[in-house]
């Protein structure tokens, strides 16, 4: 990990795991308090609770910060007012925090470098920082093993073939080497003198035209000539001048002229091969169409063959993606313990308008014996890894409990960050208390 900045007047707290920006007015206790939480392995909540710590609650309160933290493979930005992070990875990116009411969050893998804009005033960032806090005014991070992770491996390049020999044109055409005697060559079989059965069909197919590389101008191979016409012995062999090599087709099927016709068209065959049993049980014969039985139409399967295609079949993919692990759950007063694994409603007869896909709240109904808690009284859901909690615009309101902190009345409709440890308080007896899952 490398972290370079140039002076300025942004508090911001560098450590292994990243770097956190703060406002120019942030005190120096507090700039100190993120950097242990950051260095401890907080992470975002951790920045979240010292700011709503220091500023109160209520997300109108919370001051602009740009947060870029190492997770794995990946790295978490998260990005709060006039503050903006220049992301390079797989595909250069800007995220800021600009027309948000909460905070812009992402999620980035393969990043090779996050920059903080510090505008066009700013110096270029080339004083070193490993672990601490200083006044910045931008600031480039280049995450642990983003050197090795953005290093493209060089594809394997083919050696350079030599350059042939210039060509002398007054030297004339080069001789032919003549071809190698073989040294054992193959002896001509003797077969009785019969007439020759020309083959009424097409030769083979010919052989692919051979480009040769280096040569300008030089013409395609010539196709190879076609085969010998089909000749039997007097013992009914066939001639393997018929037969086409690996040079003159693209497969070693034999050509058609070597196919023995049918049971059928046995008359037609010279040397008696249907008589013979030896050389009949050589022919290869093409294959013949099962017989129809019934009332079958070849297309129905049976059920072992259909439980054997739907084994074989790729897996159905499911109907929504899996969900994040849970920051936290809630504890009612009332006896519920409900995991924040979605957003969940609470009140005397809850619903919910917020409804997406496959998304459906958890919904907690508690007695209200003095009518003092709405039908739909608090919503509390998770962003990021924060939770908030809202007021849905109740008759009597909702007061939130935190150590050290005097009671502080929730505003309607507006989110607020709650942490664990907190409780809150929504009248008639009924609380709800934060808790972290251990």
């Amino acid at each position: 990990m490398s972290v370079h900045y140039s002076p300025g007047t942004h508090p911001v707290a560098v450590t292994p795991q990243g770097f956190a920006a703060l406002a120019d007015d942030t005190s120096p206790a507090l700039a100190a308090r993120i950097h242990a939480l950051v260095a401890d392995g907080r992470g975002l909540g951790g920045v979240l609770e010292a700011l709503t710590g220091a500023y109160g609650t209520s997300l109108s309160a919370v001051p602009p910060f740009a947060v870029a933290l190492a997770e794995g493979g990946s790295v978490r930005l998260a990005v709060r007012g006039s503050f903006a992070l220049d992301v390079d990875g797989r595909a250069p990116e800007r995220v800021s925090g600009e027309g948000v009411t909460t905070w812009t969050e992402r999620v980035i893998a393969e990043a090779s470098r996050v920059s903080l804009d510090g505008g066009a005033d700013a110096a270029p960032p080339e004083l070193p920082v490993a672990d601490g806090v200083v006044l910045a005014g931008a600031l480039v991070w280049v995450p642990s093993g983003a050197g090795e992770a953005g290093v493209v491996k060089a594809e394997a390049v083919p050696a350079a073939e030599s350059p042939e020999p210039a060509l002398d044109p007054a030297a004339g055409p080069e001789p032919t080497p003549a071809p190698e005697a073989d040294p054992y060559p193959e002896p001509e079989p003797e077969f009785a003198s019969t007439p020759s059965v020309q083959s009424e069909r097409e030769p083979g197919p010919r052989g692919r035209s051979a480009h040769v590389p280096g040569a300008q101008g030089a013409a395609s191979v010539a196709p190879p000539t076609p085969a010998a016409p089909l000749t039997t012995t007097s013992a009914g062999l066939i001639d393997s001048a018929a037969v086409l090599s690996l040079a003159d087709a693209d497969t070693l099927l034999p050509a058609e002229s070597t196919l023995i016709p049918r049971d059928d068209e046995a008359e037609h065959v010279p040397g008696g091969i249907a008589d013979d049993p030896a050389l009949e049980a050589t022919v290869v014969r093409p294959a013949e169409t099962p017989v129809v039985l019934g009332d079958h139409d070849g297309e129905t399967i049976s059920l072992a063959e259909a439980r054997a295609l739907r084994g074989g079949a790729d897996p159905v993919p499911p109907l929504a993606p899996p969900r994040p692990p849970a920051p936290g759950r809630i504890r009612v007063s009332s006896g519920q313990v409900v995991t924040l694994d979605r957003t969940v409603v609470i009140g005397r007869r809850p619903r919910s308008t917020r409804v997406s896909g496959t998304d459906l709240p958890h919904l907690v109904a508690v007695d209200s014996p003095q009518q003092d808690i709405s039908r739909s009284h608090v919503e509390l859901r998770v962003e990021g890894d924060s939770i908030v909690a809202t007021d849905l615009n109740t008759t009597n309101g909702t007061t939130l409990l935190r150590a050290g902190v005097d009671p502080m009345r929730l505003h309607p409709g507006e989110a607020t960050v709650v942490v664990p440890g907190d409780v809150i308080d929504l009248g008639d007896g009924i609380t709800v208390a934060i808790e972290d899952i251990a």
